[in-house]
């Protein structure tokens, strides 16, 4: 029987995802060959890492060792420096929170390029010192995020870890502004992370407390939490360090 159009558009997207699939699969072996080899450092790669670059964005996948390989690549040879570029790695690194990829990238590029990446930089910062309100308005009037696949789940993975890190309870309204979302998909969020509902406010989100038990006793009775103040001011403090 002949198939239909829409089992044959069906067929048609498929062989597509796994034609894309394929494409990344060798796309990867190319790169990790390059990065291994005596290439690394040639001029004529920089082409090549510039493209799987735009693959990581398009796709929401992260090479780090290949963006540094480019970054390297700009301070050997600084005629084929790209302030889109670095823009674009420095992007793709603040999705990687907490580790500190975006510092290892800012350290390779030069003072004379800060101003092109200025705007990333800030969105960092306020990442860092847990400004999350200050970060989605941010984001908001930056463009080049609409460019980066994944981004918002990555931000919102992050937030998560340090409200886990840094609360014992919070009330619903609070937890969705600090994760940009709406009060309706906060109940969605409390199932995924095991999370619950206070039973004398419903109002308020108790989060797992995991991370606060001690196996041993304690004589004297400690904080049960940080503040987002607290936070910040260790991540300062580790910045100074």
């Amino acid at each position: 029987a002949p198939c239909s159009s829409r089992h044959i558009s069906e067929a048609r997207c498929e062989t597509h995802s796994c034609l894309t699939r394929r494409f990344a699969a060798m796309s990867c072996r190319v790169i990790q060959e390059l990065l291994d080899g005596d290439d690394r450092y040639e001029v004529a790669s920089v082409e090549v890492l510039e493209e799987h670059l735009k693959g990581q964005l398009e796709r929401g996948t992260y090479d780090l060792d290949a963006n540094l390989a480019i970054l390297k690549l700009y301070l050997l040879f600084p005629g084929e420096t790209k302030g889109d570029v670095l823009e674009a790695i420095l992007l793709k690194a603040l999705m990687a929170f907490p580790a500190a990829d975006f510092s290892l990238c800012m350290y390779q590029i030069p003072e004379k390029h800060h101003a092109s990446v200025a705007k990333v930089v800030e969105l960092a910062q306020q990442l860092e010192m847990a400004k999350f309100k200050n970060f989605w308005k941010l984001a908001a009037e930056t463009k080049r995020l609409s460019e980066v696949t994944g981004w918002q789940s990555a931000v919102i993975d992050f937030a998560v870890g340090v409200v886990a890190a840094t609360y014992r309870s919070i009330k619903v309204d609070e937890l969705a502004e600090i994760l940009n979302i709406f009060a309706g998909d906060v109940e969605k969020l409390i199932k995924e992370k095991g999370w619950s509902r206070s039973k004398e406010d419903k109002d308020v989100v108790v989060v797992s407390t995991e991370t606060f038990i001690s196996k041993k006793p304690v004589l004297v009775k400690e904080p049960t939490h940080m503040t987002l103040d607290q936070y910040r001011s260790m991540v300062t403090a580790s910045s100074a360090a």
